[in-house]
């Protein structure tokens, strides 16, 4: 089963990775960053799965702690970096900065350790 397993978080990880580079494509071609935001967070919901309100509330060490996967866990801080990039070309720095922040704290602790 774990076979299985790993087979089916690989689909999942290069899924989001294409979603990614969709959607950063779609922003850049002057698409709606509504739209493309809201996109994103689905993705970031398949990401993340039934442990996203989780994940969520947790501060970046514990959220990518408890994902466990450093490749999940940057694609989630890249799918939120492109919401934060959305949030500024809507003018609403607020919600930028916040998601920008929310995409390093993840990118610093979704790093694999060294061996």
């Amino acid at each position: 089963m774990p076979a299985a397993r790993d087979d089916s978080l690989i689909r999942l990880i290069q899924e989001a990775a294409a979603a990614l580079r969709r959607f950063r494509s779609r922003l850049g071609a002057g698409e709606l960053p509504d739209e493309v935001s809201r996109d994103a967070g689905a993705a970031i919901g398949t990401l993340l799965g039934p442990q996203r309100p989780l994940l969520e509330r947790l501060d970046g060490w514990s959220a990518a702690n408890l994902l466990g996967d450093p490749e999940r866990v940057q694609l989630w801080s890249d799918l939120l970096q492109l919401q934060s990039d959305a949030e500024r070309v809507l003018g609403r720095a607020a919600q930028a900065e916040a998601l920008a922040a929310r995409s390093t704290a993840l990118a610093q602790h979704g790093k694999p350790l060294p061996s």
